[in-house]
């Protein structure tokens, strides 16, 4: 029997409602925890999983990515265990090989994040989308041109959270958009590295924008400036999904 240490590459899908983020906590639950938890009782020893990113409370994920390091012979076993002893919230799609030197997170050259806000309520929607008041009117137009400024190298200090370990706040966002439809609109955003809270304070920024409390210059202002007052306020975490990671 062939023995020895493998590196696994775990392709996650989960609905983040009842979820206190990814990371592991104690004494609440999260997808790491539930996760290092059915791998702990099919190998009979704590294993630790690495994500791509951490996604907060009530955030969703369709294409997260984690890698866990296992012995060679238990690998059939997670292929097929992990899988079927999850919760009807998490799904673990793909289980495969890597090699050794594969890290989800290091190795990661870009994440792309939606955010999904509806015109209207819509009861059986409600748990993944930022529902607007009913008199509010959003500019498509406005919204796309401040999608458009936010593109590139820029310090994000203004649209992320304090109180993270960021040794700095540059980021590469290498492409954002906002699209309408009959009932809302998708803001999506590409980029090398995300920041504690930084989509959903962009889209609250964004919204501010398309409600024409601020013009869509207000974007390039935040990047260059670094001031916080001036960014939207933080969108709920129901909106936002991890839809994909890429690596090189």
């Amino acid at each position: 029997m062939k023995t020895g240490v493998i590196r696994v590459k775990l392709k996650i899908e989960y609905d983040g409602t009842d979820f206190s983020g990814w990371q592991l906590q104690p004494e609440t639950r999260t997808v790491q925890g539930d996760i290092e938890a059915v791998l702990e009782k099919l190998c009979g020893r704590y294993i630790p999983v690495t994500g791509s990113g951490r996604t907060d409370a009530g955030v969703h994920a369709e294409g997260q990515v984690a890698h866990a390091d296992i012995m060679i012979n238990e690998f059939e076993k997670v292929k097929t265990g992990l899988p079927a002893m999850l919760s009807d919230d998490i799904a673990v799609t793909s289980v495969e090989e890597a090699d050794r030197s594969f890290h989800a997170r290091f190795n990661a050259v870009s994440r792309l994040y939606r955010y999904r806000i509806e015109k209207k309520k819509h009861p059986l929607k409600n748990l993944y989308c930022h529902t607007l008041a009913l008199s509010w009117e959003l500019d498509t137009a406005d919204m796309q041109e401040a999608a458009r400024l936010s593109i590139g190298e820029n310090d994000w200090i203004a649209m992320a959270k304090e109180g993270s370990d960021n040794s700095n706040w540059i980021v590469n966002v290498i492409s954002a958009d906002v699209k309408e439809d009959d009932s809302g609109w998708t803001f999506l955003i590409s980029a090398n590295r995300f920041l504690r809270g930084m989509v959903r304070i962009w889209a609250g920024t964004l919204v501010n924008i398309g409600s024409g409390t601020a013009s869509p210059e207000l974007i390039t202002e935040l990047l260059k400036t670094g001031n916080r007052e001036k960014a939207g306020t933080s969108l709920p975490g129901r909106g936002l999904v991890l839809m994909e990671v890429k690596y090189s």
